[in-house]
């Protein structure tokens, strides 16, 4: 793993944040942008081996004339895991997610959901995720669907929320093999057996998918790009007066999302403000199937 790191000021550090988040495929695994200090922000991308960090860097001296920018090959471990060990529980909605040392101390009346820091995308802590559960938290509170289906999924995060909420099944699915690897381990800790499903599958074309549709919510909380190609094949699994999840989108991408989906017949009926710094609009689209054609 390689930090490639530079200051800057922090509209800068920001707008850098968001192009390397935007591109696709993005030679940055992770990006980070924190405040050094008062007038200067430190912006991290890191990324896998080095010729990915040197297309990094170039993309950040291109944007940003006359920027120092270093390279720093990273000792061998987990960064992700490291990063995320001390974090507090997220509370969202009735969930809090955490790992165990957090969930032990948890007093009643909460919704508890057990993950640990780890390499697949979904401890609660981006704004998507949280978004995301805030939403599901708020959809169960209108109706309990009988299926739900999480496309990317990564730790199973929402599919197990809307299991320990009552709902009797949910689909989860994910291109990396890491992700589903770590997904089946959350499964166990959280106990939810045969509730829950996990699939080592791109997009929403799989057999496995398509048999159990139709999905009364379908979650998504990826990206714009796939968001939108994804759009016919989400509206043929989504049952007629289902609603759908959607998140990981940047602020000026949501126009785009909001006309893939209207075109497929859906109506927006929750659209949540942009609520983090990084620009994650992580928050949640969240659209309603309004004609017979979303059924299969």
């Amino acid at each position: 793993m390689y930090r490639v790191h530079c200051l800057l000021p922090r509209a800068d550090a920001e707008r850098l944040s968001d192009i390397l988040a935007d591109l696709d495929p993005s030679p940055a695994s992770a990006v980070s942008v924190e405040e050094a200090s008062r007038v200067a922000w430190s912006l991290d991308a890191f990324c896998i081996d080095e010729d990915l960090a040197k297309e990094a860097a170039s993309i950040i001296e291109g944007e940003a004339k006359g920027v120092s920018v270093s390279i720093q090959k990273l000792e061998d471990k987990d960064w992700v895991a490291v990063s995320l060990a001390g974090l507090p529980a997220v509370h969202a909605g009735p969930f809090v997610v955490a790992g165990w040392h957090e969930l032990a101390h948890l007093e009643g009346g909460r919704i508890p959901v057990w993950i640990e820091a780890g390499p697949a995308f979904g401890t609660g802590h981006h704004g998507t995720t949280k978004g995301c559960l805030q939403a599901l938290a708020l959809e169960l509170e209108r109706r309990l669907p009988r299926r739900v289906l999480d496309i990317g999924t990564g730790s199973a995060v929402l599919a197990l929320a809307a299991l320990k909420r009552g709902v009797p099944y949910a689909l989860g699915t994910d291109m990396d093999k890491d992700s589903i690897r770590i997904a089946h381990e959350n499964r166990k800790n959280n106990k939810a057996g045969r509730r829950l499903k996990l699939l080592h599958a791109r997009g929403a074309g799989h057999a496995v998918i398509r048999s159990g549709a139709p999905y009364d919510l379908v979650l998504a909380n990826i990206l714009a790009k796939p968001l939108v190609g994804l759009a016919p094949e989400i509206a043929r699994l989504v049952a007629p007066g289902g609603r759908v999840i959607l998140s990981g989108l940047l602020t000026h991408q949501e126009p785009q999302v909001k006309a893939a989906y209207a075109g497929r017949g859906f109506t927006l009926k929750v659209s949540a403000k942009r609520a983090s710094r990084e620009s994650w609009l992580g928050q949640v689209r969240n659209w309603r199937g309004s004609t017979p054609s979303l059924s299969t």
